[in-house]
């Protein structure tokens, strides 16, 4: 077996995302686009901040939560996991205390509910690289959704996908600036095993 030095061996980046029909385009993207060689790892929100956190990933689909707590995140890509105008209204009417919270923080601006963060020390290359994949993944949205949610109906499946919004726009980035501005904490559930 040949054996290879250090500076010669790959470095695989980590992406760490929640597996929900809202994320299913950009799994898609990061297993399907050419380009980006990554390892994906799939979980829970808490799980996806405490991996990060802990950088067991080195990048990560963020609940806009958590965004505060992380010293060392940037934001990267032009994408998020947004709602459009008819989500959003059900997401306000809601009886969630934090739910309440973004419709009096924020006013009527448009929301992005988790945004793409990276380490400062990311590569710009992958970085690139994710962009590109998640971008693949958007285009393919209804083969995304048939690939991961085959039962669904295809007229559901493209209805599902109209629900978000995944553009991180900057009326978006003013909402999560006025609610991390607004001075409230949201830590991460503590992992009891």
């Amino acid at each position: 077996q040949q054996s290879y030095p250090i500076w010669m061996m790959v470095i695989v980046p980590r992406i760490a995302a929640v597996s929900c029909l809202s994320t299913t385009p950009f799994i898609y993207g990061i297993r399907h686009e050419g380009n980006l060689r990554a390892e994906l790892l799939l979980s829970d929100p808490d799980t996806v901040i405490q991996d990060f956190l802990e950088r067991r990933a080195d990048i990560a689909l963020i609940p806009f939560t958590a965004m505060p707590l992380l010293a060392d995140a940037r934001t990267v890509t032009e994408y998020c996991v947004g709602g459009v105008a008819a989500e959003r209204e059900a997401l306000l009417a809601s009886d969630d205390p934090l739910v309440g919270i973004w419709k009096e923080q924020c006013g009527e601006l448009p929301f992005a509910f988790a945004v793409w963060v990276a380490h400062a020390d990311t590569d710009a290359d992958t970085i690139e690289a994710l962009q590109y994949a998640l971008t693949y993944g958007l285009e393919r949205g209804y083969e995304a959704m048939m690939e991961a949610a085959p039962e669904l109906d295809p007229l559901r499946a493209c209805e599902v996908l109209s629900g978000f919004d995944y553009i991180f726009d900057n009326e978006k980035n003013q909402a999560l600036q006025q609610f991390w501005d607004s001075g409230i904490k949201v830590a991460p559930r503590a992992n009891p095993g």
